[in-house]
């Protein structure tokens, strides 16, 4: 009893230490073949401070490796199809553009989004889309949203239900006709469809990318759910347990 008391404290120690000396600085990668491509991403970077230990370092090292994950998971298919398109259209160059922000630091969370802005030489147009990350450092790690739950509350059919009735409202004062169906399909109790997520201290964030809930004119969607009607349904225990008032 006596040792897992001390390895307890240890690990408490540490994620306080976490906590207090998390840093978040930009850094960014370039990648050009003049009249092919041209890609740059801007990311966050995370260390915990000089005097961080051992396996907090490893904790920062995992971040980034996930993180850079994400930007060469992009990086990678877009310049294979610059190359292969080169022929087609040598008139034009592909560019790749992935920016962040971030939105979340404290209590053990990260969160941040990342935009990206592509426009392949041969596309008609270009395209923007956003890809969320939600990471927790002091649990899980990488985060998918049905982590944030206990399974069983009807956590899923909560959030679309909460999606459908605020983007039905939204597309009709927008004017949109005939849009219930994409509204539907795009946000109906599937969890695949609330894939980008964010969190703040007041609400859980769904991000529905461009096509997915409406015509691409309507742009993107980002519905606010507040934490309160979530609380029954949060895992006290899990990465937004601090969320439950």
């Amino acid at each position: 009893m006596k040792t897992i008391t001390v390895v307890l404290f240890l690990v408490l120690a540490v994620y306080t230490s976490v906590s207090q000396s998390l840093n978040i600085k930009p850094g960014s990668m370039t990648e050009a073949d003049k009249d092919k491509y041209n890609m740059t991403a801007n990311f966050p970077v995370i260390d915990f401070g000089p005097e961080a230990l051992m396996g907090v370092r490893g904790i920062a090292d995992d971040i980034n490796g996930t993180i850079m994950k994400i930007v060469n998971g992009q990086f990678v298919p877009f310049k294979q199809q610059a190359l292969e398109d080169t022929m087609n259209c040598p008139q034009n160059e592909s560019t790749l553009e992935i920016n962040y922000t971030t939105v979340y630091k404290d209590n053990g969370y990260l969160c941040f989004v990342f935009e990206t802005f592509s426009n392949p030489r041969c596309a008609a147009h270009p395209m923007t889309f956003q890809t969320s990350f939600n990471y927790s450092y002091t649990g899980k790690g990488l985060l998918d949203i049905s982590d944030l739950f206990t399974p069983g509350t009807g956590w899923l059919e909560y959030i679309s239900d909460y999606c459908i009735n605020e983007l039905n409202a939204r597309s009709k004062k927008d004017g949109l006709e005939n849009n219930e169906a994409n509204i539907l399909e795009g946000a109906g109790p599937k969890e695949d469809n609330f894939y980008t997520f964010s969190v703040n201290e007041q609400s859980l964030n769904i991000i529905f990318n461009l096509y997915r809930v409406g015509p691409y004119v309507w742009g993107f969607q980002t519905v606010n759910i507040p934490w309160q009607g979530l609380n029954k349904m949060i895992d006290p225990k899990g990465p937004v347990g601090f969320m439950v008032k």
